[in-house]
Order: structure tokens, then sequence, then C-alpha cells
């Protein structure tokens, strides 16, 4: 007897359901995707996860099907009279039982994060939903084959209409990822001879290190309580420390992209915090393109998928630039398979690992069977050795290397013995716990205006991070202090934005206050000994002016910084304003009128809503912590400063309009 729950007929029914939450899903990430890509890049990656997930859809049915074709085998030899499909009913039930149950204990957390909730309160609700379920079972089990035959005869027509989806997209996906060009096969190869324009052995060598999300506000060289950098603290005394440096924005894609070009975000447009947003069009210019025009050696060994060379548009200017994977620590299935996806589609197709996406559920799934870590899965160390074995193998001079490492970004898990160094409590140890309370924390401060006691936790996890980070720089100063590698060498020390505990926010990538926006930057040139502590205040985009002065190379006029050169030699310059803004939720191709935006000048700092039309403005000389909202007691002061972001707002915009 052959079982009446057909391998066919599962698929088929298996197969529509996963679609249906695709193309549900799809919906909503166009939403998102369509502030800075176009539906032409939005459709290789529908194509590409049609295909994959069509071939989960195919494993999930087998996983299924053979388990009831064996209970049917089992029936069959005992003599009893229990079909396969009563069993794939039982199976049904049950999953809708524990989505059910899944759901109620995600409302509670969601309504009642901090309500304690006892065993039999549990048990009872439990025993509840069981009830329910085990009722509904009894109430279809006799009309189950009635069932059967009108799901198989009214999803017909859409198996047809996703399967042509999905056979259409295999040649898509294949010109996407074979026969057209991409920004991978361009990049040289780290092992492969590097051509000149020109060659001045006099120029010095350049290593620009960037630590991702680490704000000056808890560095002890910046004068923070705790010794976060006893390391960097001795180095700087030998550099020059600026204590006024300010992001371009809050989150990477934008700053790092400014980093690379000189630009302010309303210049090059890269909102996105996305990793597959659009790139800088590489004809705008770039720090790495005048570097390499002038006879550099560039290199870039970035840990971070959305600061890569690729997504930010400057991989033609790279000689040397291995895959941010290469730079990881792979421990877990789901980091398995990003790499993979990567290393075929990465540069091809721009939603390439929308598969394993925290907010799909293949991405949930993979993540509750990853390994729970129990220390950073981005070691510094790696990355700064891979540029140590590069740097051996390839004598060529002068060369610019961009270090991007991914600590103290979240999660903040350090390796022992950093891990308790600054609380000795057992919270946030590993990579689930960390992620649990963080996300408590948010849920919290969605609905009261204080910080939970679970905050001191989070911060000492990040400042005994932020000691490890140091460790490591620490480590990679003296190899290279050995090895004599630092003779003609400048070393720039930044981060691409800051890090917020304060203000009811947490983390980045939501306000412009000054934990997110100061920014370390400390720079050491050649045999320099005396150090110099400079108050004067800076941007993000002077560090790529200063680099191309530093190299003794023209600076162009599209750069929107200006050189610290005259600073670092002890001339004073006139004071200029300077910008931050977070633009995320604006299209790219049209007027900025979304976000914040904040300007400073002198010991004032003004930061503007555009939608709610609201103002903050604060002296930071007398109130460093921003708490003293000064719009109302200095009107004269804030309507100068909201003017410039108008005047500048409104230039940027007219440039957008006419490049359209």
């Amino acid at each position: 007897m052959i079982s009446k729950v057909s391998f066919w007929q599962l698929f088929r029914l298996i197969f529509v359901l996963f679609s249906l939450y695709l193309l549900g899903d799809a919906f909503y990430r166009w939403d998102g995707f369509s502030y800075y890509a176009s539906f032409s890049e939005f459709l290789p990656g529908v194509a590409l996860v049609s295909i994959l997930w069509s071939i989960v859809a195919l494993i999930t049915t087998i996983l299924i099907w053979l388990p009831l074709r064996a209970f049917e085998w089992f029936c069959q030899r005992v003599g009893w009279k229990s079909a396969a499909e009563h069993l794939f009913l039982h199976a049904v039930v049950f999953i809708l039982f524990v989505i059910v149950t899944i759901i109620i204990w995600e409302i509670k957390i969601l309504i009642w994060p901090y309500m304690h909730t006892t065993f039999q309160l549990k048990l009872m609700v439990f025993l509840v939903v069981a009830l329910m379920f085990i009722f509904l079972t009894w109430l279809i089990h006799n009309r189950l084959e009635r069932w059967e035959n009108i799901v198989n005869e009214r999803i017909t027509p859409i198996v047809w209409l996703f399967s042509m989806f999905v056979i259409i997209s295999v040649p898509l996906v294949a010109y996407q990822t074979w026969f057209k060009n991409s920004d991978h096969a361009k990049k040289v190869k780290s092992q492969e001879v590097v051509e000149y324009s020109k060659t001045d052995k006099s120029q010095p060598n350049i290593i620009l290190v960037t630590f991702d999300a680490l704000t000056a506000r808890n560095m002890s060289v910046y004068g923070y309580s705790r010794p976060t950098t006893p390391f960097i603290n001795e180095w700087a005394k030998e550099a020059s420390v600026f204590t006024r440096a300010e992001a371009e924005s809050n989150f990477t894609a934008p700053t790092t992209a400014s980093l690379m070009t000189g630009k302010r975000v309303w210049t090059h447009r890269r909102y996105s915090l996305m990793p597959d947003s659009t790139p800088v069009r590489i004809d705008m210019g770039s720090l790495p393109q005048l570097l390499k025009k002038n006879g550099y050696v560039n290199m870039a060994f970035i840990t971070n998928p959305i600061a890569t060379v690729e997504k930010i548009g400057v991989s033609d200017y790279f000689d040397i630039a291995p895959d941010a994977y290469d730079l990881w620590k792979i421990e877990n299935i789901g980091f398995m398979l990003e790499n993979v996806l990567y290393k075929v589609f990465g540069d091809k197709i721009k939603l390439y690992s929308w598969l394993l996406q925290d907010d799909f559920i293949f991405g949930k799934i993979i993540n509750r069977f990853k390994k729970d870590t129990t220390s950073t899965s981005y070691p510094p160390e790696i990355t700064f050795n891979k540029f140590i074995d590069t740097l051996n193998n390839n004598r060529q001079k002068p060369y610019f290397a961009w270090i991007h490492l991914n600590p103290p970004h979240t999660p903040y898990l350090p390796p022992e013995p950093y891990k308790g160094m600054f609380d000795s409590s057992a919270k946030m140890r590993t990579n689930k716990s960390f992620n649990r309370e963080l996300n408590k924390i948010r849920k919290f401060l969605s609905q009261h205006d204080r910080f939970p006691e679970e905050i001191k936790t989070l911060k000492a996890r990040y400042d005994e991070f932020i000691r490890y980070c140091d460790n490591e720089f620490e480590k990679f100063i003296n190899y290279l202090t050995e090895k004599n590698e630092l003779k003609n060498v400048v070393i720039i020390l930044s981060s691409d934005h800051g890090e917020i505990f304060n203000h009811k926010s947490l983390a980045h990538g939501s306000t412009l206050y000054e934990s997110e926006t100061n920014i370390p930057l400390i720079i050491k040139e050649p045999n320099q000994v005396d150090g110099k502590i400079i108050n004067n205040l800076v941007e993000q985009i002077d560090i790529p002016v200063t680099i191309l002065e530093l190299a003794n190379i023209p600076v162009p006029t599209w750069m929107e910084g200006r050189s610290l050169v005259p600073l670092l030699h002890n001339i004073n310059t006139p004071s200029k304003a300077a910008f931050s803004m977070n633009l995320l939720s604006n299209d790219n191709e049209y007027p900025i009128t979304k976000g914040i935006i904040a300007v400073w000048e002198r010991e004032y700092k003004l930061i503007h809503y555009l939608e709610k039309k609201k103002s903050l403005l604060f002296n930071l000389n007398q109130d460093p912590e921003e708490q003293d909202n000064l719009i109302n007691k200095k009107p004269e002061i804030g309507r100068h400063l909201l003017d410039l972001i108008q005047d500048n707002l409104n230039k940027a915009n007219e440039k957008i309009i006419k490049n359209r």
C-alpha cells in the first residue's frame, strides 16, 4: 500500500507556503531597499533568494516525508490502521502549537519584559494551548481527506505561478553572477605585481587604523575614568591627540564613505546602513584613487562587510583587499553559509545574504543553532596579522593601508582575561546572553524614561572590549617597532563613529549626541617624540585631506575637508563649522527632506530634526553631556546655526537635482 501523502503533494504544499512567505517578505524588504537602489538591482536578489528558498523547501519536504514513509511502513508491519497523513496532521498541529506558544512568549517579553513568571503560570499557559490544539485535531480528523483534495485543487495555479518565477530566476542569477562584470573580478590579488604611475621613495607609508563604534568618551586617553586604553595613553604622548574630532554620521556606511572620499554624507549620498546600499559613484573621486595615481600601493583589511572597498565603490584603486570573511573567526554554520554566499554572489547581487538575515525566518532558525560563542568572532589580531603577513610578502613602497576592525562594535565580547575586568557579574558573557540582555534593555527603554540596572554591566562589557582592543593595538605597534617597520610611517588612529549609553539610546545610529559623533583621532608622524593636545574643532573628512598633504599630493577642490597638517605643526588655523548627519530615510536620488543634521561652531552645537522641525542647542564647554537645551535661552545663536544647516542643505539638494 502506497502512502496517501505523496512526496509531490507534500512538496507542492510546502513550496506554496514558503513562496507566499517570501512574497510578503519581498514587499517588506523593498520598502527599505528602494531608498538606496533601483528595482533592477532588487530583482536579482529576489531571484537568488527564490532559488535558494526553493531548495530549502525541497530539503524541508524530504525531512518531513521520510519520517512519514517510515511511519507508514511501520504501521503496515504491525497491522496498525494509522496512516501517514494522520501523522502529518498531528505534525502540522504540533508546529502550529509551537508557533502560537512562541508568539505568546514574545508578546509577554514585549509587554512585560521584566515581569516574573512562575513555573506554575508557564505550565498553565502551556496546558491551555495544548488542550486547544488537541481539540482542533479531533475536530478536523475525520474531514482530512476532503480538505486535502480541496487544498490540492486550489493551489495548483499558485504552484505553476511560483514555479515559473523560480525557473526564470535561474538564468537571471547565472547572468548576474558569471557573465556580468563585477568589482571583484577587477580586484588585484594580494601577491600580484603592482604597477605605478610614479614612485617617490621619500613619501611616507601611511597606516590608517579605525576601530568600529569606538567613542572618544570611553577612552582613558581622553580622560575617561576607567583605564580602557593604557597603551594608547603612553603611545599618544609622542603623537598629536585631537580632542574635538567629529564623525560625519553615526553609523558605518556613510562615515567610511566620507573617510575614503573626503566628502560629506549629503555629497556622496551613501545614506543606508545596509551592506547592499549603493556605493559611491566611482567618477566622484576618492582618496585611494589619488594615492594610487601618485605611486602608492593601496591595501585594505576590512572586517565589517558594510565597509568593504567594494561596498564603498573604491575597489578599483586598492591593490590588496582580502574579503572581510577571510578575517573572521568562523565558528558556526551561519558564518559558514554567509561566507560561501559572499564568495559566490557577494559583489554581484546586492541582496546575496537575504536568506540569512535575522529578520527572515531561515536566518532566525539558523541563529537558534549557532554556537553560543564566548568571545568576538572578529578578533583584531587576525586582521593585524594579515596586514603583517602582506607587508612581509610585498615590500613595495610607499603604501597606504586602511585597517578597519570590527571591535568594539556590538556584541561586546572580549576574550579572557578582559571579560569581567570592570564588572564581575555573570551577565552578558556569551553571544546569546548578550543579545538577550541588550534586547531586554531596549524594550525597557521603549517604555520608561530611565535605564535599568543592566546598563551598568552593558557599559562595562563595552569598556572591557576597548581594553582588549588597546592590548591588540599595543602588540601590533610593538611588532612593527621591533621589526624596524616604522621608520617612515604615519600612523592614524580613529574610528568610524561612536557608541552611546545615555539620552535614552543604546549603541549607535539613532542620535547625533557627542557619544556617537565624538571620535578618537590620534596622528603619529615619523620620528615624532613631542606629543601635543589639539582642542580645535575638526571633522572626519579632514582625515583624507591630511593624508594627501602628508603624502605631498595636491588636494583636489572637490574634497570638502581641510588639512590638519598646520595644526600638527603648531600653526593655528581659522575656525570652521563642522557637520554630521543621519539621512537614512532619504532616497539618494531625490532632495533630502528627512533625518537629523548637527552643526558645530566654536563651543556651540545644534542638532536639528528635519521632519519634526525641532532643534536642540548646547554649549559643549559648559555642558559636555548635552543636558541643557539652550534653544529658547539663546535664540540668536540657534537661528545662526540653523541657517548654516539650511544654507548648506539647500546647496546639497541643488546638486542632487542637477545630477539626477
